[in-house]
């Protein structure tokens, strides 16, 4: 099992950041238990601790930056091609 390859900023978050890539399979070590990685994630990227569902907002630091575009099941990558950021859209409109 893989250790320390995940940051969880806040209690509170959804996601935690991979600080070490993983590999699709991977066992990741988190408190309260071990989720699956269900794909590739590269180092600086997140990776969801839990079930997301489409319009849910993704938080992190303990506060939310995103709302989720497609579900993501627990141990999937959570990055632009399934989130829209908070930021952006406050400052595109």
């Amino acid at each position: 099992m893989a250790k320390s390859k995940i940051i969880i900023l806040h209690p509170s978050d959804n996601v935690g950041v991979i600080i070490s890539d993983v590999k699709k399979g991977e066992s990741i070590e988190i408190s309260g238990g071990i989720i699956k990685t269900i794909s590739d994630i590269t180092f600086g990227h997140k990776m969801a601790l839990k079930n997301l569902s489409k319009g849910e907002k993704v938080k992190k630091y303990g506060v939310p930056i995103g709302i989720i575009t497609s579900n993501v099941d627990a141990g999937g990558h959570v990055h632009i091609h399934n989130i829209e950021s908070l930021y952006m859209k406050q400052y595109t409109k």
